[in-house]
């Protein structure tokens, strides 16, 4: 019931995701932030940190978004918020800066 759940609420923001970017409300300001509108109206950045060498390994590259979602749920989770899922989505439709 719990894994159901956590599902429906992935899908569910994958879903916010793809729609912020079929109404163009995202714009890639830099090569790491994106400026993202949420369905509220409300303005957010979201930073993609790029991965760098530490000693012999390199790091992963991070996500990170402003919202309420993404600090309170999302990181702890694991998991995108709306607003990282739609630059993501946005990257891949539109190529890197």
């Amino acid at each position: 019931m719990v894994e159901t759940t956590k599902r429906q609420e992935w899908n569910n923001r994958q879903q916010k995701g793809l729609d912020i970017v079929g109404t163009g409300n995202i714009v890639q300001i830099s090569e790491s932030v994106f400026v993202v509108k949420g369905s509220q109206n409300k303005v957010y950045r979201v930073f993609n940190y790029k991965p760098i060498k530490v000693g012999n390994k390199m790091t992963d590259d991070k996500w990170a978004c402003e919202c309420w979602d993404y600090k309170a749920r999302c990181r702890k989770a694991g998991i995108d918020c709306k607003h990282i899922t739609a630059s993501k989505l946005f990257v891949t439709l539109h190529g890197k800066w």
